[in-house]
């Protein structure tokens, strides 16, 4: 829902509730109330051990689970003014499609101080994402230490990709909308993904997620398909079957692989060793550093 005030009338509200429209920065970073808007950054708050500045979050925040038993503001996309405003934050912190624009400009004049991730959104922008949160919520040398993990997963990426010996033309399918595909062109988290391991997204000639009809998969013929699953549910069980998909290179040779949207597609902490897993499915002939480990990341405090 839509708020449509004015300035005044709205800071009137914020006085009455007892909030305060004071600058985070000059306020102790103990004494922080934290609104998250996006998984990413809850995650990267929650990975800190800094959780307990965070009064609320939105319905993306599903990890770790722990999360979830925070109040709710609404959708990323859809916060509420009052929702938010109701937990009395010091701090709101956002990914890039946080909005509606409307809701996030009322927001930011009542001077409620906020961050909103836009350039730092993205695969290469997970290390600058943590430094930035880490530095807002006063904890650098913690920031550094996740940082370092991050920066560990990039280099044994980079190991596996110098011994692949293919290039796979690779097809990823967000979800079936009345029958057709929903996949993902240029300017998308999977096309970085697709890129991060080197290999050629037969979508790219697309801008954004677009729907495709049977002939389009056909002509593009993807080696591999990658799907995103929910709720722990597996959508490659009938794809096989699926007209779109039967006659593909993929599902001929059953190389078509499902993962977790937040754990892929997050750009949090977890999606490099998420990369490393689709790498590995990718290029079959490649070996790990002898002493990495794809073992999840520690989430405990620091």
């Amino acid at each position: 829902m839509l708020y449509n005030f004015s300035v005044k009338p709205f800071i009137l509200v914020l006085s009455l509730l007892g909030l305060s429209l004071s600058n985070t920065s000059n306020a102790n970073s103990e004494d922080m109330r934290i609104v998250v808007s996006g998984g990413s950054i809850t995650e990267i708050i929650y990975a800190l051990g800094e959780q307990d500045k965070i009064v609320g979050v939105d319905s993306t925040s599903i990890y770790p689970i722990e999360a979830k038993q925070k109040a709710q503001v609404g959708y990323v996309r859809r916060i509420g003014s009052e929702g938010v405003l109701s937990l009395q934050p010091t701090l709101l912190l956002g990914e890039a499609d946080t909005g509606p624009p409307k809701v996030l400009a009322q927001l930011q004049q009542t001077g409620l101080a906020n961050y909103i991730f836009n350039k730092e959104d993205n695969y290469l922008g997970i290390e600058a994402k943590i430094r930035k949160i880490a530095s807002l919520l006063g904890v650098p040398a913690k920031g550094e230490r996740l940082v370092s993990e991050v920066v560990r997963d990039r280099a044994a990426l980079n190991f596996v990709l110098k011994q692949k010996q293919s290039s796979p033309k690779v097809l990823f399918i967000l979800s079936m909308r009345s029958g057709q595909p929903i996949v993902a062109g240029q300017e998308t988290s999977a096309n970085d993904i697709i890129t991060a391991v080197q290999a050629t997204n037969v979508a790219n000639q697309l801008q954004g997620w677009k729907a495709i009809s049977t002939e389009a998969v056909l002509e593009m013929n993807p080696d591999v398909i990658l799907m995103m699953s929910r709720h722990g549910n597996d959508p490659t069980v009938n794809i096989a079957n699926q007209i779109h998909f039967k006659f593909t290179n993929a599902v001929k040779n059953q190389r078509v692989y499902s993962y977790d949207g937040t754990y892929l597609l997050g750009m949090n902490p977890r999606t490099p060793k998420a990369v490393i897993e689709v790498a590995k499915q990718l290029y079959p002939e490649v070996n790990l550093p002898s002493d990495y480990s794809l073992a999840a990341i520690n989430m405990a405090s620091k």
